[in-house]
């Protein structure tokens, strides 16, 4: 046993819950410096997501089980949140600069006056700054220190309903736990599956879960657009249900599109079958694998042109550089990456989390890509504040030592 190994402190555990309409995520990571030690998954089905009491019955049954598999209280944890009550608005605001010269208060003032929303809005969850304008000099990333009269600025600003966000809370306090954050899935998800090149360039992150298809795009190293669809793996499970030779309860059309399904219809075989379960006890009937194929490639195709669609709408397509990164449950699909690349024109990859240590193969899987980027989230934003608050303190000690050397000076005058 090493003896100058540190001991694992109450305060370096971090947390990130993913709940989304299929399943809850919840992992358990230890923060190590700018990297993090993932140390358990608990991954539940949840059978329906809209149920209330079913979301905390089963929010409880994982944070006891990961407490006992990893031996720590789960408390504060920082939530995912996405889909159809998520808005995003890009908003400008314009200011006369005080002196001749950008100070760090007017950028704060600036940001403030364009994230300034109606109630309607609903309730902030994210403000991203983009780009700064100093009288007609622009655009600028960081325009502090910079000589003009007016400071103008974008920022995209990420907003939930309000009755949205109290339920998720009032889940995740009825089962014990704690909110520390919440946080835009696209966001948690970039954080574990980007690389640094694609930030810089431009890149459309799109996660493609049960419930919705979330895009974000990043443009150095900052977002600047989201946007969600309700379109995604479980209006696939649905078509599958519907258009086989024989109707199926959804249950069985999941399992059928997780063992069969592809979107890759020219490699496969003309008269390919697989059973399917008929209704009652009739016993299986065989069903074209091409069929199956061509019900999944054509609704992937229609939710990929359609997000492609809005990123043209909004003048968003020109600037991802970097192509497009796919994460999500509905990453398991062979093929999925080349329906993307004719849909969106740009180079396409499977996201999959990296970057750090404990990850069990298992979990380098688009599907925990949200799960585990919330842990990078939350580690970022826990150093933040350890940066802050050493700051802080540095600031007081140094403000006493020159109290206490006046004093000495005083006292010899």
């Amino acid at each position: 046993m090493d003896d100058n190994k540190q001991p694992i402190r109450k305060e370096d555990y971090i947390f990130g819950l993913d709940i989304g309409a299929s399943k809850v995520n919840l992992f358990v990571g230890i923060s190590e410096g700018s990297s993090v030690r993932v140390v358990e998954c608990g991954d539940f089905p949840l059978a329906n997501a809209e149920e209330f009491d079913l979301i905390v019955e089963t929010l409880q049954k994982a944070a006891s089980q990961l407490e006992l598999s990893a031996g720590v209280d789960v408390r504060d944890v920082y939530v995912g949140i996405a889909g159809k009550n998520v808005q995003s608005y890009s908003c400008d605001g314009i200011i006369t600069l005080a002196t001749n010269e950008v100070r760090e208060e007017d950028i704060e003032n600036v940001q403030k006056q364009a994230s300034t929303l109606p109630p309607s809005a609903g309730d902030i969850i994210h403000i991203f700054p983009g780009e700064y304008t100093v009288d007609d000099d622009g655009p600028i990333r960081n325009p502090k220190g910079r000589s003009g009269r007016r400071l103008k600025a974008n920022v995209q600003v990420v907003t939930s309903r309000q009755n949205s966000l109290q339920n998720l809370q009032k889940c995740v306090q009825k089962a014990g736990l704690n909110v520390a954050g919440f946080v835009l899935e696209p966001l948690a998800a970039a954080s574990a599956v980007l690389t640094d090149d694609e930030r810089e360039l431009g890149v459309a992150l799109v996660d493609i879960g049960a419930g919705s298809a979330d895009i974000a795009v990043f443009v150095n190293d900052s977002v600047r657009y989201t946007a969600s669809l309700d379109l995604a793996g479980n209006v696939i499970t649905s078509d599958i249900s519907k258009c086989l030779t024989v109707p199926i309860a959804l249950s069985k059309a999941e399992d059928i599109k997780k063992k069969y399904g592809t979107c890759v219809i020219s490699n496969l075989i003309e008269d390919e079958t697989f059973p399917v379960p008929a209704v009652g006890e009739r016993g299986d009937v065989p069903c074209s694998r091409k069929l199956l194929a061509q019900v999944i490639t054509a609704r992937v195709t229609e939710i990929f042109q359609l997000l492609a669609k809005d990123l043209k709408k909004h003048q968003m397509d020109s600037i991802i550089n970097g192509g497009i990164v796919l994460t999500g449950g509905c990453c398991g699909l062979d093929g999925i990456e080349n329906v993307a690349y004719k849909a969106f024109g740009k180079p396409v990859r499977i996201g999959r989390p990296k970057g750090m240590s404990g990850i069990q193969e298992a979990y380098q899987n688009p599907s925990y890509a949200t799960g585990i980027g919330l842990l990078y989230y939350a580690n970022k934003q826990a150093r933040e504040k350890k940066r802050n608050e050493t700051g802080t303190q540095i600031a007081v000690s140094v403000k006493k030592g020159f109290q206490r050397v006046i004093e000495v000076i005083k006292a010899y005058l």
